[in-house]
């Protein structure tokens, strides 16, 4: 017993010494507690605090503690039928999603089809939109009075009706499929391509290579886009309230977006229903996140030989690859059309009864708008900025640095992004209205949202950068004698200026779009384009709309045209 004791308790001496050494490490500096104690800020007042609201809220009936609000929504059959709607068509829009996003990857790396550099442009453009668009869209198309219902009944005497769960499932995955292109494209050019030629020259034919090789190492990229797009779908709101309020699979009920929102601003201004519906999506969000999180951790689609490679994959057979251009081709189609048809309804007097050209839309925007034109640019560029800085900062601390508890900041520094924007939105709203502190109807409550929900992306993507870059570089400007900021200022913020450029285009657009949560923060000193736009869609003021959505579309393309230029990195934006 004394000889195996003996070296226990040294062991138990050695960790407890080590453990001690990294803390004076870390109290030795103190920006390293700074970047900490920010985090720990950030999280507690702008994450778990709003989080506490929602959860509290549901459980409250009458100022009583009770379950009551979770009965009533188990109970009655309309919020079933909204549960299961939700997650049925979220599954259906996120099946079609990867579907479209893999065959676009697959054409663009695998395939000799022309035209790469343009599918690939079609597929980022719904990123730079609200996910609404594509909703107002197909009504100015498919509409009753949209331009090809029109045609089809003028010349065949029948209308195609795009009010419904397909219409919702069509434009979500035509809305979500850039997520799964970007991360198959990635998978797929990480593959090493003598795999495939190997099985090719053994006699594979296509479909066993693809099989039984291609789509088996691109297990994790599927899993991680459909977890991805997944989440955005279940607590999607702005196409569900469009396309989806009548003709759902379960037509008795709603989605759970439209009606906790409803729930909460409508006439009946049930708070604790509508939390409990935030809840509701909060959980499978929440779980998906750790699902994901657990699993990339544990899998990796990039295979690595340890040698340098000069093969190229072989070009699919002609009969895919014209079969590819020809879905790519299509797809295309259909996005440039609804990109087409927002325009054409900016410069049109009255959509679907008078389509000659006037400036009336224009003009009204002009007059009634420009507050929340100015609101969304000054607060999604400054809520960009500080994400991205934010991120740049503490993932240099997490990267750079090993102390006790670092896997417990790694998972704080991600939670925004486990939180759909409902909740965070509802839950700043309501724990900001009274006491201490008050930022409801703020500018600042707003840029709040903007900066804490993206943060979680520069945070991810800066460490992924950092650990492209090898240490030595820091340490020997270190051995040189420069201190930590002047390393942190000269060598680390150079290297990381293209992930700092593409964390801030992303981050600016995510804010200019967005629209879940801030339709909680809005005031009227404080309008948001997003939410202008929505409110005219859902007033049947669709030229209006159409002039904002324009509007959006050109100062989002203008803001991206300066970022890539002073980067110079132009489409590597979205792929960083």
């Amino acid at each position: 017993m004394t000889i195996t004791a003996e070296p226990q308790a040294s062991q138990q001496a050695n960790d407890v010494q080590s453990i001690r050494r990294r803390l004076s490490r870390v109290f030795g500096q103190p920006l390293i507690i700074i970047a900490l104690g920010l985090l720990l800020l950030i999280v507690i007042a702008f994450v778990l605090y709003p989080l506490s609201q929602v959860l509290t809220e549901s459980f409250r009936v009458n100022g009583e503690w009770s379950l009551g609000n979770y009965e009533r929504v188990f109970s009655r059959t309309y919020f079933r039928h909204t549960i299961y709607n939700t997650f049925v068509i979220a599954s259906l829009s996120t099946l079609g999603a990867v579907f479209i996003g893999f065959i676009f990857a697959f054409g663009v790396t695998r395939t000799a089809m022309r035209g790469k550099n343009f599918f690939t442009l079609v597929s980022i453009l719904p990123l730079i939109t609200p996910p609404f668009f594509s909703a107002f869209a197909f009504i100015l198309l498919m509409g009753r009075n949209g331009l090809v219902n029109q045609f089809l009944f003028q010349n065949f005497g029948f209308r195609v009706n795009i009010y419904g769960w397909h219409g919702v499932v069509i434009a979500q995955s035509l809305t979500m499929f850039p997520i799964a292109f970007l991360t198959l494209t990635a998978a797929l050019s990480s593959i090493d391509p003598r795999l495939e030629e190997a099985a090719s020259d053994m006699g594979a034919k296509f479909w066993y290579t693809l099989r039984r090789i291609t789509l088996p190492l691109l297990t994790p990229a599927f899993f991680s886009a459909a977890i991805l797009i997944f989440m955005f779908n279940i607590s999607a709101f702005g196409i569900p309230a469009i396309l989806g309020s009548r003709g759902l699979i379960w037509p008795n009920g709603s989605m759970l977006g439209p009606e906790a929102i409803l729930q909460i601003l409508g006439s009946s201004r049930n708070l604790g229903i509508g939390s409990t519906l935030a809840i509701l999506m909060l959980v499978p969000s929440f779980g998906l996140f750790l699902f994901r999180d657990w699993y990339v951790k544990r899998r990796s689609y990039i295979t690595v030989t340890g040698m340098p490679t000069a093969f190229s994959p072989r070009p699919a057979p002609k009969y895919i690859t014209f079969s590819v251009t020809a879905f790519c081709t299509s797809i295309s189609l259909i996005i440039l059309s609804l990109y087409a048809v927002i325009f054409a309804g900016a410069v049109t007097r009255t959509w679907g009864v008078d389509f000659s050209l006037s400036d009336r839309h224009l003009q009204a925007v002009r007059q009634v708008s420009m507050d929340g034109i100015r609101n969304s640019l000054m607060l999604s560029m400054g809520g960009a900025i500080i994400a991205s800085l934010l991120g740049v900062f503490i993932a240099y601390v997490l990267t750079r640095w090993r102390f006790p508890g670092r896997s417990a900041f790694n998972f704080m520094a991600m939670l925004p992004y486990a939180l759909p924007g409902l909740v965070m939105g509802l839950g700043l709203a309501s724990g900001y209205n009274t006491g201490l502190i008050v930022l409801s109807g703020t500018g600042l409550i707003i840029l709040i949202n903007y900066a804490v929900r993206r943060m979680p992306f520069g945070i991810e993507s800066s460490k992924s950068a950092l650990s492209q870059i090898d240490g030595t570089l820091e340490h020997a400007a270190a051995d040189l004698g420069a201190g930590w900021p002047r390393v942190f200022r000269r060598i680390t913020l150079p290297l990381l200026a293209p992930t700092f450029f593409a964390t801030l285009t992303f981050c600016f657009i995510q804010a200019m779009t967005d629209i879940t949560a801030v339709i909680f923060l809005v005031s009227p000193r404080w309008r948001l384009m997003s939410i202008d736009i929505f409110n005219a869609v859902q007033a049947g003021r669709l030229g209006v709309a159409a002039a904002l959505a324009s509007i959006m579309i050109v100062l989002i393309v203008v803001v991206l045209m300066v970022i890539w230029r002073a980067s110079g990195l132009g489409y590597r934006l979205f792929k960083l």
